[in-house]
């Protein structure tokens, strides 16, 4: 991992600070974020609408349904722009077949759904490519001290985007010019007499909401997630080091630290003028009945006060009081609302036995292979360790032969390399060593506990602290020493080393 290229400042913050990196995050890179959004969600939206178009609340549910796959995609898009690097869609469209195939999407949209905390867990999936019992033992190390902030935000985007989706509609319907109708109506909406515009429109409003949601939730779960590793790695010591170094290093050369400060600050004032406003008409007083019965019933009598007309108008239908024996809009509503939640409850109550039914077969099928002894395929011994070509075809055929060569031309970086690089690769193929892809220089140290004999051990811890000094602190060993590490390397990891068995 190349942490020089990385575009956020890394440096000590509480978990709440860490969200509101997300937050910026977002703002920073909203334009491939949104356009790989758009061109995902709301094309696929707007299809399911189209083919649920007389129910479209199912559209709505499978859409939800789908948010992993959309969070991936915004993922993508974030941890390539962490390190600097374009994302064109097309890019977007051809990383779709991996994040559908080995990010474990089949889980997320399972067993792992109602996770409270999936944006902050979905990076070891996706980015590290943790799986099964790795993937476990990675989200208790990073989840210690923090869950409770992964949760917390889940839990207030869940109510920020229901309630940014019901305001929404009290916005159109508050804009609504009079005499067009209610745009939307409670006694109607979970009713089947919903009018396809007005159905079609309440969909769109849903889809804005979790646009302006959803995002912000995958990039402060995001920043959570490096919040934690740089706490847990020790990031930002890191790049302090390296930049400590690189000032003190004897190269001639200073780096000029050139910026051009640009603080051009606008500020924009729109005076909303309030519109004229109308003084309330005071209302005259009712004149005092001056006149007895008499006088009233003549005036009345009179042809100009005594004829009757009839004229038609319209009049809404709402606007007439309910007939007795008739129920009220409102507890019909409730009644469409209520039925609408059986339904919803039915079709969970279908879904969660079916997730039982796959959860005890998958019970099944581990008690199988304990009973008969079965055992899991090995996982692919990972090509790249924290930023390090381990593929045998990378390196020199006489490794310690390249390492002396490499010395003797005063490249220590390349000499150290080789070695550490084949010490990590005769591990993984000749002794079987489970490094998992995620891991780090001390997790790697971690694994080989026991499964090195004590001078292979003592060998490796040499060559470990000498490729740090080299590597990170710019300060080599000495040459004899690095010598030494030379002439000793084929005896523990040559081919013909010996090894303890696992």
């Amino acid at each position: 991992m190349q942490l020089e290229r990385i575009a956020v400042r890394l440096r000590r913050r509480t978990p709440w600070e860490a969200l509101d990196l997300g937050h910026a995050m977002l703002r920073a890179w909203a334009v491939p974020a949104y356009r790989a959004w758009l061109g995902t969600y709301w094309v696929t939206g707007l299809v399911l609408l189209a083919i649920f178009h007389a129910r479209q609340e199912i559209a709505l549910l499978v859409l939800w349904w789908l948010k992993p796959l959309f969070d991936r995609i915004l993922l993508f898009t974030f941890s390539r722009s962490l390190f600097r690097a374009p994302t064109p869609f097309r890019e977007v469209l051809s990383a779709l077949p991996r994040l559908i195939g080995k990010t474990g999407l089949l889980s997320a949209l399972t067993l792992r759904r109602f996770s409270m905390a999936r944006s902050f867990l979905l990076p070891v999936w996706q980015l590290e490519e943790q799986h099964g019992k790795a993937a476990r033992a990675r989200f208790q190390v990073l989840s210690r001290r923090i869950r409770g902030n992964a949760v917390w935000l889940t839990f207030v985007c869940v109510n920020l985007n229901t309630v940014l989706g019901f305001s929404l509609i009290m916005v159109v319907e508050a804009l609504r010019p009079q005499g067009m109708g209610e745009a939307f109506s409670f006694a109607h909406w979970f009713g089947d007499d919903l009018a396809p515009g007005q159905a079609f429109l309440g969909s769109l409003l849903v889809m804005v909401a979790e646009s302006l949601v959803e995002p912000f939730y995958v990039a402060s779960g995001f920043a959570l997630y490096l919040h934690r590793r740089s706490e847990l790695e020790g990031w930002d010591m890191e790049l302090a080091f390296r930049r400590l170094a690189d000032r003190g290093a004897p190269t001639g050369r200073t780096r000029a630290a050139a910026g051009l400060t640009a603080a051009a600050l606008l500020a924009i004032g729109l005076a909303l003028a309030p519109g004229p406003a109308e003084a309330e008409a005071t209302p005259s007083p009712p004149h005092e009945a001056s006149r007895p019965k008499q006088t009233i019933d003549r005036i009345l009598a009179d042809p100009v006060f005594g004829q009757k007309t009839e004229k038609p108008t319209w009049r809404w239908r709402q606007d007439k009081e309910d007939s007795p024996g008739k129920a009220p809009d409102w507890m019909k509503g409730l009644l469409g609302f209520m039925e609408f939640s059986s339904q919803i409850l039915r079709a969970l109550a279908w879904i969660g036995l079916v997730l039982l039914a796959a959860w005890l077969i998958h019970l099944v099928i581990l008690y199988r292979e304990r009973r008969l002894g079965g055992k899991a395929l090995p996982a692919a011994p990972p090509e790249f360790l924290f930023g390090l070509d381990l593929r045998p075809d990378s390196l020199p055929a006489d490794i310690p032969g390249a390492a002396r060569a490499a010395l003797a031309a005063g490249q220590i970086d390349k000499a150290m390399g080789f070695l550490y690089r084949g010490a990590l690769a005769a591990l993984i193929h000749r002794q079987q060593v489970e490094f998992q892809p995620g891991d780090t220089e001390s997790d790697c140290r971690h694994r080989l506990r026991g499964r090195l004999e004590a001078a292979a051990g003592r060998y490796f811890d040499r060559l470990l602290s000498a490729w740090q000094d080299t590597a990170y602190a710019r300060r080599p060993p000495p040459l004899p020493e690095l010598e030494g590490l030379c002439r000793d390397w084929a005896g523990f990891f040559g081919p013909s080393s010996p090894g303890k068995s696992p």
